[in-house]
C-alpha cells in the first residue's frame, strides 16, 4: 500500500495520501485525494457527498474528515448533501410582488421566491443551486428563461474545465524506483475475524446458471432425450 500511494503521488502532482495504523502497527485507514481533484474542486460547488457504510464508525470518519480539511478548510458555505420539476412547476400560481419577488403557491403552502438575489423559502434553491419549482415557475411567469438563474457551478464551460485534468494510474509497483525508506511506512494488513460455521465447499450460482433456485435453467429438460442442463440443439446423446 505505501508504494502504490508513493506512485499516486508521484504520477499525479500535488496529490495528498496517508494511511493510518492501530495499536498493533496493523493496517487501519487510507486518505487519498487526488492532486487533480483538488486543483479543480475550486471550479465546483463547495458540496461533498459522502457515502456512509454501516461497518464505518465515528473514529474512522473523524480521522478522514481531518485528512480533508488538510486541502479543503471547513467553512460557512461547505456542505456535505446527499430530481421532472418543470411539469410540476407550471401547476403552481404565482404572484408577482415587484420586479424580482414573487409569491408561488401550492396547495397548501407559500413560498417567497427573489430572482434577483436567487433565494426561494423553500432553501432548495440556495442549497442545490438548481432551480426549485418555485424559481421555475417564477421565471415562466415574466417570460423569462429559467436556464440564467443556474449558479455558474453547473454550466457545462465549468464542467468541463473541472475534468480537464486527467488522474494517471500509478503503473507497475515491481519495477518502480522508492525512497530507501519506503518499506518502514509498509504496514501489515488488518486482523479480520473468522466466521463462525464451516466455510463453504461449493461455490455460490449466479442468478440464470443451471442449478439456481427459482431460475428457468433449475427446471430446464431436453425435449429430445428428457434430461436436464441443455436443449435438444445441443443434445448429444444418440437417438435411441
Amino acid at each position: 500500500l505505501s508504494r502504490w500511494l508513493y506512485k499516486i503521488t508521484e504520477t499525479n502532482p500535488g496529490s495528498l495520501t496517508y494511511q493510518h495504523v492501530d495499536a498493533a502497527g496493523k493496517f487501519k485507514y487510507a486518505f487519498v485525494a487526488f492532486g487533480p481533484s483538488i486543483r479543480r474542486f475550486s471550479l465546483m460547488r463547495r458540496v461533498i457527498a459522502v457515502d456512509v457504510v454501516d461497518a464505518e464508525n465515528g473514529a474512522s470518519w473523524k480521522w478522514f474528515f481531518r485528512g480533508l480539511s488538510q486541502k479543503i478548510p471547513d467553512a460557512s458555505d461547505l456542505v456535505f448533501k446527499l430530481v421532472s420539476r418543470l411539469g410540476a412547476a407550471m401547476l403552481l400560481n404565482v404572484y408577482q410582488v415587484d420586479r424580482s419577488e414573487f409569491e408561488v403557491k401550492n396547495e397548501t403552502m407559500k413560498f417567497v421566491v427573489d430572482l434577483e438575489k436567487r433565494h426561494c423559502t423553500c432553501n432548495v434553491f440556495d442549497i442545490d443551486k438548481i432551480l426549485c419549482i418555485h424559481v421555475i415557475a417564477a421565471a415562466k411567469h415574466i417570460k423569462r428563461d429559467e436556464n440564467r438563474f443556474v449558479d455558474a457551478s453547473h454550466l457545462t464551460e465549468t464542467w468541463a474545465k473541472a475534468y480537464a485534468e486527467s488522474i494517471h494510474p500509478g503503473g507497475e509497483l515491481s519495477t518502480s524506483t522508492y525512497p530507501e525508506n519506503i518499506d518502514e511506512l509498509s504496514c501489515p494488513p488488518p486482523a479480520t475475524k473468522k466466521k463462525s460455521g464451516r466455510p463453504p465447499t461449493k461455490r455460490k450460482r449466479s442468478v440464470g446458471e443451471f442449478g439456481v433456485p427459482g431460475s428457468k435453467s433449475q427446471s430446464h429438460k431436453c425435449s429430445r432425450c428428457g434430461t436436464g442442463g441443455h436443449n435438444k440443439i445441443t443434445c448429444q446423446r444418440p437417438i435411441g
